[in-house]
């Protein structure tokens, strides 16, 4: 696979690992907590595989960051439509990502 399209696999999987991190903190239904805790964790691998086959610079890291909000706010808005959280937090959260994911 190509850079490109390392980086649309990457940003979704830290979309989905910040996705799961809001929804576990916002979530209506305690019942949920545990499954999307396991998910975050298997996001979390997948990316962490994902962001060690390629050098990042700050153009890369601005695309990942704008493709995991994207994916992050279409997910949310389709999937949890009953799930209200703060976008600042979400973007915050995608920051962090990245830099504990090394890039």
């Amino acid at each position: 696979m190509g850079k490109n399209s390392v980086i649309i696999t990457l940003g979704r999987r830290i979309g989905n690992v910040i996705l799961h991190k809001m929804l576990i903190k916002y979530t209506n239904r305690p019942e949920s907590k545990h499954h999307l805790e396991v998910e975050e964790i298997t996001y979390r691998d997948s990316a962490i595989k994902d962001s060690r086959q390629y050098n990042w610079n700050e153009k890369d890291k601005k695309e990942l960051r704008d493709i995991a909000m994207e994916f992050i706010i279409d997910k949310s808005n389709k999937k949890y439509p009953d799930v209200n959280f703060p976008r600042e937090e979400a973007e915050r959260l995608v920051d962090e990502e990245i830099r504990e994911l090394g890039l």
